[in-house]
Order: structure tokens, then sequence, then C-alpha cells
């Protein structure tokens, strides 16, 4: 659970933090931009728009000086100036792309247009003058450089002088030699110009400005940064990434899915983040938002330009799952979500059932018989019979009879096949079924199979009957005895005759019997609850040295009086176990090494760390030999020699292998001549 809070956000701070940088990236972008549009500023016009200026706030201003001009060429001079101006400031005026503010200091008037829309890339303040960067006092260069004499009307053209340059200028019928004219620049005017990102009649228009370098900047950053949320896909884990939406849905789809869906959102937005970014950058989408008088159009811009790019990089990191997704499973991918590959497979098993095709099966044979015969009896009729609809009746009539006759087979199958069963159900499990029953031989194979397994189960459920009997008999025989003894020293304790010391030993007597009856309703009660499974642990951290000796120290006068000598080979080990119910195992195996192990002899404990499990071993030499196998001595109410009657349940193993099995360990018992071996083993954790 952490891990993957981890991961969701290192995520969304990831599609949070890339489009940032993308707009960062695009306004140090917009900053170059700015520069190169105002370095494209048009002089020439901003001069023209200077003086036409100076002349709309001072009628006293003269922009041409004349030098031996006659009247008409400076009146032709003068209407040629005027209808400069007057298409400039028509122009400006239009022009939504340049703004300017100026103030005629001699006659204090101002005088702006307000029509920009886009957002400022350059501003200047200048005081006109002679030594303005802008400004030419040259006519002949300042006419024949820049564009204005074209956009007038067709009667006013620029021509070649006697100087063999383009100085003489013809208004309709009066020529002007402009060698003779010179500019009067204005003086008392200030002006202050804001230059936008669109590309006005103040800009050269034929400039683009969105060059290469700039697609290539941002095309790089936006790699640079799809590549950091590829490698966070690939550094976290897939089991945490596998489970989360919208990856966990991806992973179910078919890769023609993925590709259709992600992929062509992904060009989608990755193109409408490209454009969107370019039209920011250039302000046109700020002045499209500001020309429909939409508050905060810069803002909204970038927010637009901002959900683009989370949208894009968002489907990226799922395109990125995807295929991290296809490396990680391989060839299962591919097998369980392509279209090809279902094609294939589909292809294959069509081909392995023609390979597959087998004649030594009598279905198969049939059937291609039938095709065979079929083909060519059509053929034959076709090509003898004087008119298809003797050719028809007599392939009907021959299909008729051989449907019939495969029917009837059927039928009889059938009807052998029912009388099988039939048989089976009454219990008759010798009989057998060997002919050839067609389409039923495979039916006729597992009823045989289920014959067999049936005469096991009756075998098993015979057993079963025999040890419950057995058990009636053993519990029956087992309580009575002590009950009996039980009866009869009480009608003696009855007598009154009786000395105090005999009355002594029928009471000692008749505590033995009665614990003994005890402990064997409660050997009843354990190996019942541990058959039903109806056992409580309360498992703990038991060290298994420390139970051995407590159990050797309760056994330690039943081992005496055989004069048995326990050697131990004990780790000290610690397993989390139940330490009443695993006391009570080893308590049953000491005592029965006490019963039944050969006087005089060695007992051995061994207890060993292995790696995943701890083993426990009691080893003895019986006393007498176990014409047993190690199955027998582990059910209810067998002794290990049967001759003995007096004391024990022979419960005693059956307990102690129900309560290691209880706690997820195994019991085993290995017989080898005299040596009895009980080996248990139980997992660390």
């Amino acid at each position: 659970m952490k891990k993957r809070r981890i991961f969701i956000i290192g995520l969304i701070v990831l599609l949070l933090a890339c489009p940032s940088c993308m707009i960062y990236i695009t306004v140090k972008q917009q900053d170059g931009y700015k520069k190169r549009v105002a370095d494209n500023t048009n002089e020439y016009m901003l001069q023209f728009l200077t003086m036409a200026v100076e002349s709309k706030t001072d009628p006293d201003y003269k922009p041409l000086n004349f030098n031996g001009l006659d009247e008409k060429s400076q009146e032709a001079a003068t209407a040629t100036m005027n209808e400069i101006f007057k298409t400039v400031l028509d122009m400006e005026q239009d022009d939504d792309g340049f703004h300017y503010e100026a103030y005629n200091e001699k006659t204090r008037q101002y005088y702006k247009n307000q029509k920009s829309y886009y957002p400022v890339a350059y501003e200047e303040f200048f005081k006109s003058s002679a030594r303005s960067k802008y400004f030419y006092t040259d006519t002949v260069a300042l006419f024949d450089e820049s564009d204005i004499i074209s956009n007038l009307d067709a009667g006013y053209k620029l021509e070649e002088g006697k100087d063999g340059k383009r100085s003489l200028l013809k208004v309709y019928n009066t020529y002007v030699d402009l060698n003779q004219v010179s500019i009067n620049l204005p003086k008392d005017i200030e002006m202050t110009y804001y230059c936008t990102m669109y590309e006005s009649p103040m800009t050269y228009i034929e400039r683009n400005f969105v060059d290469e370098y700039d697609i290539a900047v941002l095309s790089g950053v936006a790699l640079l940064l799809g590549l950091v949320i590829f490698i966070y896909i690939l550094m976290n884990s897939l089991e945490v990434e596998e489970v989360i939406n919208p990856y966990r849905t991806i992973k179910q789809w078919k890769l023609l899915t993925v590709i259709i869906i992600i992929g062509l959102t992904s060009f989608i937005f990755i193109g409408a983040s490209g454009v969107t970014g370019a039209l920011v950058m250039m302000g046109e989408l700020q002045g499209a938002l500001a020309r429909h008088n939409i508050a905060y159009a810069t803002s909204i811009s970038y927010g637009l330009y901002f959900f683009c790019m989370v949208i894009f990089y968002f489907l990226f990191s799922m395109l990125c799952f995807t295929v991290k997704y296809m490396l990680m499973n391989g060839m299962d991918y591919f097998r369980n979500n392509t279209c090809i590959y279902a094609l294939y497979a589909k292809t294959k098993e069509l081909g392995n059932k023609v390979t597959e095709f087998d004649l030594k099966d009598n279905i198969n044979q049939d059937i291609l018989k039938f095709t065979i015969c079929n083909s060519l009896l059509v053929i034959i009729l076709y090509v003898l019979s004087p008119s298809k609809t003797i050719f028809a009746i007599v392939y009907v009539m021959i299909s008729f009879l051989y449907i019939r006759k495969q029917s009837m087979k059927v039928k009889n199958d059938y009807k052998n096949m029912l009388d099988f069963t039939e048989q089976l159900s009454h219990g008759h499990f010798d009989t057998e079924i060997e002919d050839d029953l067609g389409i039923f031989n495979s039916m006729r194979d597992r009823l045989n199979n289920l014959k067999v397994g049936f005469e096991a189960a009756v075998k098993e459920e015979t057993k079963s009957q025999n040890m419950k009997t057995e058990l009636i008999t053993n519990v029956s025989h087992d309580l009575k005895t002590p009950l009996t003894c039980i009866k009869n020293y009480v009608i003696l304790l009855k007598n009154t005759q009786a000395d105090e010391a005999t009355r002594t030993e029928y009471l000692n007597q008749l505590e033995r019997y009665t614990n003994r009856l005890s402990n064997l309703i409660q050997d009843l009660f354990d190996v019942s609850k541990a058959s039903s499974g109806n056992i409580d642990l309360h498992p703990i951290d038991l060290r298994l040295q420390a139970l051995v000796d407590q159990s050797l120290a309760e056994c330690i006068e039943v081992l005496e009086s055989k004069d048995i000598q326990v050697i131990k080979n004990v780790e000290d080990v610690v397993v989390h176990l139940d330490g009443d119910k695993t006391y009570r195992v080893f308590e049953n195996l000491l005592t029965n090494i006490g019963k039944y192990a050969m006087p005089h002899s060695r007992a051995y404990i061994d207890i060993h760390e292995e790696e995943d499990y701890v083993s426990v071993i009691f080893k003895n030499m019986s006393e007498v030999e176990m014409n047993f196998s190690s199955e027998e001595i582990q059910e209810r109410f067998v002794r290990g020699d049967k001759s003995r009657h007096e004391t024990g349940s022979g419960l005693g193993l059956a307990i102690a292998k129900s309560f290691v099995v209880a706690q997820g360990g195994t019991f085993d018992i290995e017989i080898d001549g005299d040596l009895f071996k009980v080996i248990m083993t139980f997992k660390k954790s």
C-alpha cells in the first residue's frame, strides 16, 4: 500500500512538473522570438509614421525642403508626401499588431492608436532627430529603399533620372527630381512605440520568426521530459503499477486497441500541444482571445497549453507502461493480447486437426469412407444420369439407405452400452464388454475403468466398516476391563470383615483402575478431537531441548525400571508450537519406549535444525518381535506388544501423530528389524 501511494504521488508530480518545464522553456523561447521581431522593425514605415504624426499635431510643420524646384514640382512632391502620410496613418490605425503613443512638445498634443491585442514584444521611447537610427534625411534613399510608393495609386511611380538612379518621382503627369528635395525631420515629437509579436506592416511581414531552432529546442525538451517519465515507469515495480488504474485496465486490452486508442490520442495531443505552444510563443492565441473580449487571455492560453501537455504526458505514461508490460511478460503478452497471434493459433489449431486425423479411429474411417464414396457417387450419377431429376432421386435413395444402416448400428451399440451400465448398477462388477461399440468405444473404456474404481471403493468401504466394528469392540473391551475391576473392588470394600491393611490395598487398586479408566477416556476424547480437527492450539516460541528434558524428568521412573539409558543429540532450537500438545507427544513416545524397549538398552533422541524445518527423531530397540507394519502401529487401539492388555489404550501413537499433523508437521515411523524409529518434522516459521 505504501509503495503504491509513493508511485502515485511521484507520477502526479512528474505529470505536473513536465508541462511546467515546457511552459518555462516556451517562455524563454518567446523572449528570443520577441527580440527577433523587434530587430526587424520597418524603419522606413516608422519614419513616415513619425513625420505623419508631427504633421498631424503641428500644422506649421513642413516635412520637405526644396532646392530650386519649380512651384508645380513642389506641389506634386507635397501632395505625394501627404498621400504617403495618409496611407501610413490608415495602415497603422487598422494594424492590431502595432501600438504607439506620441506627444508634441510644441503644441502639447497627444496622438496614439489602440488597436493592439497582442502582448508587447518590444517597447522603445525616442525623440526624433537626425541622429536617430530609424531616420533618413536623403529623400532619394528613403523613397527608393522603402516600398511605400508601391502601396500608393498607380499614378505614383519612381523612375530613373539623369544620374542613372531611381531618383525621378512621377506624380501623374509631373516629374519631381528627388535630388532637389530633402527631408525636414520632426524635432518636437516624442514617440513611444510598442512592437508586438504579431507580424504587421511595421515588421517585415514576409519574415517567419518561428524557425527550426525554436522547433528543435521545444521538441528536444519534450522528448527529454518524456524520457524521464519512461525511466520512472521502468524504475517502479510492475506489481505496484499493474493494480492501479488506468494501468490495470490497459493491461487487459488487446495490443491493437492500445495502439489505436492510446497511440492515436497521444498523437493528437502532441500535435495540439505543439500548435498551442507555437501560437502561445507568437502571441496569436492570446490575441485571438483578446479580440473576443475574453478576460485573462494570457493566463487562459498558458492554461490551455498546460492542459494539452498534461494529457499528452499522461497518455505517454500509459504507453510506457504498455511497453514495460510487454517486455516483462514476453511471448505470453503477444499470445494473449494480439489478434495476429490469435489468428496464428487458430490456423495452427486447424492445421493440427488436419495433421492429427487418425485413420485408425473407426469414426474417422467411416467419415472418410462416406466422404469419398459420396463424392464418387455424385460424380458418377451426374455424368450418367440423362436428367438431373433421376440423378437427384437415385442420390436421395442411396443416401437414405446408407444413413439408415449407420443409424441402426448406432442404435444397437447404444443398446449394448445401456445393458452394460444396467449390470454395473446392480453391482455385477464381474461383467465386462469387449465388443466394438463404434462411437461409444471411448465410453465403454471409461465404464470399464469406472467398474475397477467401484470395486476399490467397495473394498475400502468394507475395510472402513470392519474398522468401525473393531473400534467398538476395542473400546468396549478396554472400558469393560477397568470397570469390572472397579466393581469387584467396591464389592470387596463393602465386606467389613477385611482388616485395615487389606482395605488400604483395595483402595490403592481401586485408585489405579480409576486412573486407568480416566486416562483411557481422556485419550478417547483427544483422538476424537484430533480426527475431527477440533483442536485448540496456542503456539508460542518453544525451546525443544528444554521440553525434552522436562519430558524425560516425568518419565524417568518407567525408563529406570527397565534400565533404559536415553542418549540425547539435541540442538538448542526454538520453534513456534503449542507447548502442551508437543509435551504430550514427547511424553507418549517416551512412555512407549519405557513399555516396549529392550531392557538394559539405549534409546536415542536427536533434534537437528535444517534450512526450512526442524527434525525430531526417537529411536529404540524393541523387546519383542515387531510383526506389524509402520501403518498398522499408527492405527487406533494397536499396541506394540499384542500380548499386553493390562496397561495402555493403544492410542498413544495415534494421538501423537494427530497433534503433530495439527501443528503443520509430519509424523513417520520406520521399522528396521528390531529398530523402532519415530521421525517428526516441524516448520521453522
